[in-house]
C-alpha cells in the first residue's frame, strides 16, 4: 500500500476516535462516569488485541490493574514524584511481571493458559494482602502533597482520555502494520502461521506486554481519581469480567466490538442502577444471548449485514 493511501486509510479512524472521545467530554454524563468509561474501553481494547488476535483467553489481567494501582501508590507516598511520573513507573513494572509471567505461562494453551494466569494473578492478591509495607487487606492511602486539588480532577479525566485515545488508535495502527497481519495470521491459524516463517512466540509476547501495561496505566488512573487502594477492589476479578463481557457481547477480534460492548455494559449498568441484581441478571442473559444468537458478537452480525468497518484493518493489495 502506497504511503498516501496508507495515511489516508488513518484519517477516518483518527476522527472517529476523536468523536468519540469528544463525544464523553460533552454528553450530560457525571464526569467520573466518563472517566471510568475510557479507562475500560482502554483495558478492552488491550485485552482483545491478545484475546482476539492471538487466541490467548487470559483470565488474570486484573494482575495488572491491581499492580498499577500500587505502584503509582508506593512511588508516590515513597519519593514524593508527581503521579505522572509514577504513571510511567507503573507501566515499566508491569511490563516487567508480565516478562516474568510469560516465562512460566509461554508454553501453556486454551485452559490452560487462562486457568494459569488466573492463579498468579490471584497469588499477587494475596500476596499484597500480606504485605505490611503497602498497608496489607487495609490498603494504601496516596499522599496529597504532590497533588494540585484545584486541577486534580481535570488533571485525572485528561489522563484517562488520552490513554483511551492513544489506545484506540494505537492498537489500530499496530494491527495496519506487519505486526497486525502476523497478529491476523496466528489468530486464524497458529500452525499454519508459523509454517510460514511467522514467530508465533514473540508476536503472542508483544501482544501480552501491550495489554498489561494498558491494563496497569488503566488502573494507576482509575485508583488515582480515588486516592486510596486495598488488594481486594485492585485485583478484584470483576475488572476481568468487565472487560471480558464487553469484547464478547461487542465482537471479538475487531477494534469496533469493544465501542459497541462499552455501550451495552455500561448502558445496562446505568439503566439498573437502583434495581439492585438486575443489573447482573440481564448482564448474565446478555452474555449468554449475543454468543449464542450473534456468535461473532453485535459488531460481527453488523459487519456481517451491511460491510461497515470503522476501522479497517486488512491491507489490500496494490
Amino acid at each position: 500500500m502506497r504511503d498516501g493511501a496508507w495515511k489516508a486509510s488513518l484519517g477516518l479512524p483518527a476522527l472517529g476516535t476523536a468523536a468519540i472521545t469528544v463525544a464523553l467530554v460533552l454528553l450530560p454524563i457525571d464526569r467520573r462516569l466518563a472517566m471510568e468509561i475510557l479507562l475500560v474501553l482502554a483495558m478492552a481494547q488491550g485485552w482483545n488485541l491478545l484475546c482476539g488476535y492471538t487466541g490467548l483467553l487470559s483470565f488474570g489481567h486484573q494482575a495488572f490493574v491491581g499492580l498499577g494501582a500500587y505502584v503509582l501508590f508506593m512511588v508516590v507516598n515513597t519519593t514524593g514524584v508527581s503521579p505522572l511520573w509514577s504513571i510511567l513507573a507503573a507501566a515499566l513494572v508491569a511490563l516487567a511481571v508480565a516478562l516474568i509471567m510469560w516465562v512460566l505461562l509461554r508454553r501453556l494453551r486454551g485452559a490452560y493458559f487462562s486457568i494459569g494466569i488466573w492463579v498468579l494473578a490471584d497469588s499477587l492478591r494475596l500476596l499484597f494482602a500480606q504485605w505490611d509495607w503497602v498497608g496489607s487487606s487495609r490498603g494504601m492511602v496516596l499522599s496529597a502533597t504532590s497533588i494540585d486539588a484545584t486541577s486534580f480532577a481535570d488533571t485525572v479525566f485528561v489522563l484517562a482520555l488520552g490513554l483511551a485515545f492513544a489506545t484506540q488508535l494505537g492498537v489500530f495502527a499496530l494491527l495496519r502494520s506487519r505486526t497486525g497481519l502476523a497478529l491476523m495470521a496466528i489468530r486464524d491459524n497458529e500452525a499454519g502461521a508459523a509454517s510460514v516463517g511467522i514467530s508465533v512466540a514473540r508476536n503472542q509476547l508483544a501482544a501480552f506486554l501491550i495489554s498489561a501495561a494498558v491494563c496497569a496505566v488503566a488502573g494507576a488512573i482509575y485508583y488515582l481519581s480515588v486516592l486510596y487502594v486495598d488488594p481486594t477492589g485492585a485485583f478484584d476479578i470483576d475488572w476481568q469480567i468487565r472487560v471480558l463481557f464487553i469484547v464478547i457481547v461487542g465482537g471479538l477480534g475487531t477494534v469496533e466490538g469493544p465501542i459497541v460492548g462499552i455501550v451495552i455494559y455500561f448502558g445496562l449498568r446505568e439503566l439498573f442502577r437502583d434495581a439492585g441484581d438486575l443489573f447482573l441478571i440481564f448482564q448474565g442473559a446478555t452474555a449468554f444471548a449475543v454468543p449464542l444468537i450473534m456468535p461473532g458478537g453485535i459488531w460481527g452480525l453488523i459487519h456481517a449485514r451491511t460491510g461497515w468497518q470503522l476501522f479497517p484493518t486488512r491491507r489490500l493489495a496494490e
